[in-house]
């Protein structure tokens, strides 16, 4: 029986989060190529543009998470082995990963928070009261990867007491057969996962 999340899909009350879309991430010159080559092969970038744009049509905002820093690299924390296995890993975060993909670039009612640290939608950012001031309780988690940083917000999020759901077609991971096991076994169980086109489904005009 599918799974009906129309409940929790009130525009009213919903929020899309998407993490690190970047050029630098996603681009012809990604400093993670296996992740690009995943994301193109799930059509990452058009499906997000399809839920964004029923997302916005149907009054719901859109938050975008970016790493972006210093272009010295002053102030930045290397503490984590994801950042010395990227390529040319001793200059990585001199000014982060770039500007969003320019298919799903942010308009002007988005809102953008620029993370200077951390690897998580959570951590360092306004995300929280933004959402909290606005009524939201229901994220729509999507981006990349979902080896850290969408899953990291998703368990965030659940943690602060909002109802997470994760669009399945609208998250990529390095290796790319990683992102079905950690969907079925870990995502599920702190999350709704759904195809894109459930959601666009229920936020389209009646």
């Amino acid at each position: 029986m599918p799974l009906d999340i129309s409940p929790h899909l009130d525009p009213a009350t919903c929020a899309v989060v998407n993490m690190e879309c970047q050029q630098g991430l996603l681009g012809d010159s990604s400093i993670l190529p296996g992740l690009a080559r995943a994301a193109e092969h799930v059509g990452l970038v058009a499906n997000l543009a399809r839920l964004f744009d029923a997302a916005r049509g149907a009054g719901v905002r859109v938050y975008y998470c970016t790493d972006e820093r210093r272009s010295d690299g002053f102030g930045f924390a290397r503490n984590t082995l994801v950042h010395l296995r990227m390529r040319d890993g001793a200059n990585e975060g001199m000014g982060g990963h770039g500007p969003v993909m320019p298919e799903i670039a942010p308009r002007p009612e988005d809102v953008v928070f620029r993370r200077e640290q951390g690897l998580t939608g959570f951590y360092a950012t306004g995300l929280d009261p933004y959402l909290r001031n606005t009524g939201v309780t229901t994220l729509i988690v999507t981006g990349v990867s979902l080896n850290i940083a969408v899953v990291g917000t998703a368990i965030e999020a659940m943690n602060r007491g909002f109802t997470v759901v994760v669009p399945s077609d609208c998250v990529a991971s390095d290796p790319p057969e990683y992102a079905e096991t950690l969907l079925r076994y870990t995502i599920r169980n702190i999350a709704y996962v759904v195809a894109s086109q459930a959601i666009i489904d229920v936020w389209k005009p009646s």
